[in-house]
């Protein structure tokens, strides 16, 4: 194999997991631990991944995508499946929380579709709309300070109205996972603090999770993964995979 062929393999390999070793290569692509090594420093050197201690690591970018209603058009189909697998998890006469995230608009949704008997409290002004007209939900609206860009209220005001009510499940949004660092990130310090409050309040947690959220990070820093009971996803590569079962987290 061409050293050029073999340098795409890799960048594609890391994207895919996420981190890769120098012995799996080496393994992988039949040269030696040096050859990998020369390898890695190249591909650092064209900004194509990161290389950490024994092997690489995908590069990891913010994009910025503060507008949480501009996301709704991403990624349609896997939200679908997320939001109907974290329904599935849901019983009848549940307390449950849906935060700031578009697969939450959806789970909302589906609750409605479906005329299931739940509490949901929210923080989200779209799935206050979605479920305002809803007799078989019990409706709880956190409010608090406006955040007008992620179409919700978060704050102290909002931590506050949380002190009071515990809940079966949470289902929260994510905009970044680093399995290497064990950090899960949003970008909003204020959104940041009433997610860990939620965490405290739930019996059962789910982050909502697209796989690439795992190449992706926000500026806040809120959760480690083995703060959450489980990650509903659309996909995981086998190291991901690997490295959440290590963590005792439930892979929907």
């Amino acid at each position: 194999m061409l050293a050029k062929e073999r340098h795409s393999r890799i960048v594609q390999d890391v994207n895919e997991a996420g981190f890769v070793s120098v012995r799996d290569l080496s393994q992988r692509y039949e040269v030696t631990e040096d050859c990998i090594r020369k390898d890695l420093r190249s591909l650092e050197d064209a900004h194509l991944l990161e290389r950490i201690h024994g092997g690489a690591a995908a590069i990891r970018q913010n994009i910025h995508a503060y507008d949480a209603l501009s996301r709704q058009d991403q990624n349609i189909e896997e939200k679908k499946i997320m939001a109907e697998k974290a329904v599935s998890l849901i019983h009848e006469q549940e307390v449950i929380y849906l935060d700031l995230s578009t697969t939450s608009l959806r789970i909302a949704e589906i609750l409605a579709e479906q005329n299931r008997h739940v509490t949901v409290a929210t923080n989200m002004i779209a799935i206050l709309d979605a479920l305002k007209k809803q007799d078989s939900v019990s409706l709880i609206f956190i409010g608090g300070a406006l955040n007008a860009t992620h179409d919700g209220f978060t704050g102290t005001l909002a931590r506050q109205a949380l002190s009071c009510l515990r809940f079966d499940q949470a289902f929260l949004g994510v905009v970044g996972v680093d399995l290497r660092t064990r950090s899960i990130t949003t970008y909003d310090p204020d959104d940041a603090a009433l997610k860990q409050a939620v965490l405290e309040r739930a019996q059962a947690s789910y982050m909502l999770c697209e796989h690439e959220k795992f190449q992706q990070e926000g500026h806040c820093v809120y959760a480690g993964p083995d703060d959450f009971s489980g990650i509903i996803s659309d996909r995981l590569s086998e190291q991901e995979e690997k490295q959440l079962r290590q963590s005792g987290i439930r892979i929907v």
